[in-house]
This record gives C-alpha cells, structure tokens and sequence, in this order.
C-alpha cells in the first residue's frame, strides 16, 4: 500500500488582496488508494499565499504574498518525528518582489532562482537563492506596457504565470492584460538575465482578448496556454533558437453553454493529456495531443467536485482540485484512458488556491 501524499494548500487569507478566511498555507494528505483526503489544519501562517512552488530538489516551499507590495517567502519543509508528528514548515527568509500582488512563482531546475509574476503591476522578478533556499533581493524587475481589447480586465499588463521554457535559457510569461506570450533570455550561471529578447520582449500574440493566464509546457516544444478571458486552450510552437512562439491551434475548454473562465492548465505524467480546470463550468476537461503536439481533443469533461477550481494537481493516479467558491478539496482518479473520475472524496479548507504534492 502506497503511502499518503503530502499536500500543501495555499490560500487567501484575511490580510490579502482579495481578503478571504484562509489562515496560510495548509497541509494534507491524499490517500493514493482511495482517493481519501484528510488533515487540512494550517502548517504555516503567511499572507495570502495564492501559489506556491517547490524547491527542485525538494526541502523547501516557496509562496507569493498576494498584497500590493508583494513578497514571495521561502519555509523549509521539516520531517515528522518518530512520534508520528506532521511535516512542518518553518520560515526561513523572503523578500520583495517589486510589483504589486503576485500571484504566481515558479523555481528554476537549476535550483539557484525563482521567477515571480505580479498581477497588478505586470511586473516580473527573478530572485537568486541563498544557500539555505531563501530568496534574495530581486536581482531584476522586469517591466512591460500594453493593454487589450478588454477594458475591465486588460487595462493594462497583468503577468499572471511564469514558466522555464525547454532548455532552461529563457523565461516565458503570460501577460493576462495584453494578450502575449512575453519571453526574456536567461542564463542560469549568470547573476541576472541577459535581457529581453525581440521587440517588446514578446515571444507571441495571442488572439484579442485571450487573457492568457497559466500554461504548461512540453518537452516536445510546445506550449499549452490557458485563455482566462476566451475560455480556450491555446497551443503554441516554441522556437528556442529564435525565442519565439507560433500559435498553431485551439480549442474550446469547455463544452458547456455560459461563462467560463479556466484556471489550471497541466500537463499528464506521459504527456499524452493535457487537462484544464473551468471555472463556472466547474469541471475538469481532458484533453489527447495529437499532431506531434500540435492539436488538442477532448476525451472527457466531468463536474470537479465543487465551485470554482481555481487550481489543481495531478498526483499519484488522482487530480487534487482547490475549490476555491466551496471552500474543499476534491480527488478525481484517473482511470487507465486518463479520463477523471470523482472518487466523492471532499477535504474542507479555506478559500483554498492553490494544491502543492511534494
């Protein structure tokens, strides 16, 4: 019997922005047979830790502080003890992001940097590690203009997500405001990127009014975008040597009448699937690459166990959704086609945002 997979939930609390009742990050745990999950007490008590990341070489969760001068902090994981004690997580420094209300971070595989994205300001930070795993003072801010089509929500950039692209040499960025893909050159070894590359530093266009918001990328090459604002999934053809991003295709990520607005993008363990959480559909939505990557079908789209699935994860043969509207965590299994499937099982939690496994 497989042993429980530790969770980490990060949250909004009453001190963010948006305020919410969460108390931090939180910890709990999937069941890998059942699909049971338990715990759900918070571990750590930090401002509106919307995302977290992990260290790549495990022992350290780093989380943004989702508030106007943002942060992003670092905690090291601690093992329970002989006496059966939970994993805890202890603080271990963190540091200004320079924008305002980040709500993503991602760890370089390299394990020196990690990358935060500032909604509100468009602003990205790349902090180089202390040797204990803390973050240091952002080595450089990077700023962007524009605006889309959408006056509520594209006034301006809105960094969303930041992801390495294949190859680890540039940062990619998806700008929820402006509708781009923004991309910078990075080199692991130096002390700061080498800077911005094409004009404006955008890798790619999407359609007006797209709202790119998270995405996962492929080994193959590619690039799987989720639309926030058009509720489609985006793909994309990543050109390492060009630094550029060819969109190819797209796809409905829902097939539900109404509103939509997805949230978590992910890639499945083979990379055969790629599966999208849609919020107001409330579901979760499987997709089959086909074309060498090039095209998305959907196989099956099924309730996500509560409201609002601002995020998941997929683990151990099961999908962990953060509900964030319903305030629980639900387990989907994944059967032998890769299709989701509601295992009933429902964890309550704060205002939940985002599922961590480690």
């Amino acid at each position: 019997m497989s042993a429980p997979r530790l969770l980490w939930i990060g949250t909004y609390t009453p001190d963010s922005d948006p305020d919410a009742a969460g108390e931090g990050i939180h910890r709990a745990w999937l069941d890998p047979g059942t699909g049971a999950l338990h715990g759900g007490e918070a571990a750590a008590r930090t401002t509106g830790p919307s995302f977290l990341a992990a260290h790549p070489q495990g022992g350290v969760v780093y989380a943004v502080n989702e508030v106007d001068r943002g942060r992003v902090e670092a905690f090291a994981v601690r093992p329970g003890g002989q006496d059966g004690g939970a994993p805890a997580l202890t603080a271990i420094g963190g540091a200004p992001t320079g924008g305002s209300a980040p709500c993503h971070v991602v760890a370089h595989p390299g394990g020196r940097h990690v990358v935060t994205a500032n909604y509100a300001d468009g602003k990205v930070s790349v902090h180089r590690l202390a040797d204990s795993g803390a973050p240091r003072e952002a080595e450089v801010v990077l700023e962007h203009t524009g605006q889309g089509p959408n006056p509520a929500r594209q006034e301006g950039p809105h960094a969303h997500s930041a992801a390495i692209a294949p190859g680890g040499r540039h940062i990619l960025i998806a700008d929820l405001g402006t509708d781009e893909l923004r991309c910078h050159a990075f080199e692991p070894a130096a002390s700061r990127p080498v800077g911005p590359v094409g004009p404006l530093s955008v890798a790619a266009h999407l359609t007006p009014g797209a709202g790119p918001r998270h995405m996962a990328v492929h080994p193959n090459g590619h690039v799987y975008i989720a639309g926030e604002l058009d509720s489609r999934v985006h793909v994309l053809s990543w050109d390492a040597e060009q630094a550029r991003a060819v969109p190819v295709a797209d796809a409905a990520a829902s097939g539900h009448d109404g509103p939509n607005h997805p949230g978590e993008i992910a890639l499945s363990p083979d990379g055969e699937r790629v599966y999208v959480s849609n919020r107001g559909a409330d579901t979760i939505a499987a997709f089959e690459i086909t074309g060498g990557g090039t095209g998305l079908r959907r196989i099956a789209e099924i309730p996500c166990g509560g409201a609002w699935p601002r995020h998941f994860a997929l683990t151990d043969g099961h999908i962990v959704v953060a509900n964030q509207k319903s305030a629980e965590l639900s387990s989907l299994r994944l059967n032998d086609e890769g299709v989701p499937e509601d295992t009933g099982h429902r964890l309550s939690v704060s205002d939940p945002a985002c599922v961590l496994p480690v």
